[in-house]
């Protein structure tokens, strides 16, 4: 579409010494031999067992989520169930489907957003060489560049299941910013692309998961 342009006992030890010169040791009284104890029961005392931290809690999704599939790429991803999903289009090198906040026809494609709606493509694409993100995102930097648009911020990502992601806001020298996500899945490669609310693509972007890809 021509708008979807886009982490880180001490143990002290106590040494009683008396010095080998032949000289008679000193006597120890009452209060020295307490003392002695004292320092002894200290040193040997196990050290205090920490409090383990509280588990930090995962905010859920700012929207009411519907869950997004896709078993035959492995791949799943929570959305606002009031999107409207469709229509799917498969490739010999992978498909694409589109979702939109406006109500619209399934069976095609949307062209131009509507003004303070949002769009996003999840696009499944086959590319050599598999499993290596950086490799991937680098192809795209040079046809970002030769298309006149401009990187304006990226992160790097950990998805929930280990996987590495990666975050890219960017924009052409005449449209919108645009929001660029992408992970490995299985084989292939996941691209989630919009326009709109870049706040909402990138919680939906991150809830993505994988899953056991069936035929």
């Amino acid at each position: 579409m021509s708008a979807s342009v886009r982490l880180t006992i001490g143990v002290a030890l106590f040494g009683l010494m008396t010095a080998c010169s032949g000289a008679a040791a000193p006597t120890l009284g009452p209060a020295d031999i307490q003392a002695t104890a004292n320092v002894l029961l200290t040193a040997s005392a196990p050290a205090p067992t920490a409090t383990p931290p509280e588990p930090t809690a995962v905010p859920g999704p700012s929207f009411e989520a519907a869950t997004y599939r896709d078993p035959s790429a492995g791949f799943e991803f929570d959305y606002p169930s009031s999107w409207t999903v469709g229509p799917v289009e498969q490739y010999s090198r992978g498909g694409i489907t589109a979702f939109t906040s406006w109500s619209r026809s399934t069976d095609i494609f949307p062209n131009e957003t509507p003004p303070g709606e949002t769009r996003m493509d999840a696009t499944v694409q086959l590319w050599d060489p598999t499993g290596d993100l950086n490799a991937f995102v680098a192809q795209r930097r040079p046809a970002w560049d030769a298309s006149g648009i401009s990187v304006l911020a990226e992160e790097s990502l950990t998805l929930s299941d280990g996987r590495p992601a990666a975050e890219f806001v960017v924009q052409g020298a005449d449209g919108p910013q645009a929001l660029f996500f992408f992970t490995t899945i299985s084989d292939k490669y996941l691209v989630l692309s919009g326009v709109g609310d870049l706040a909402l693509l990138a919680e939906v972007a991150r809830t993505v998961r994988s899953i056991e890809v069936t035929y």
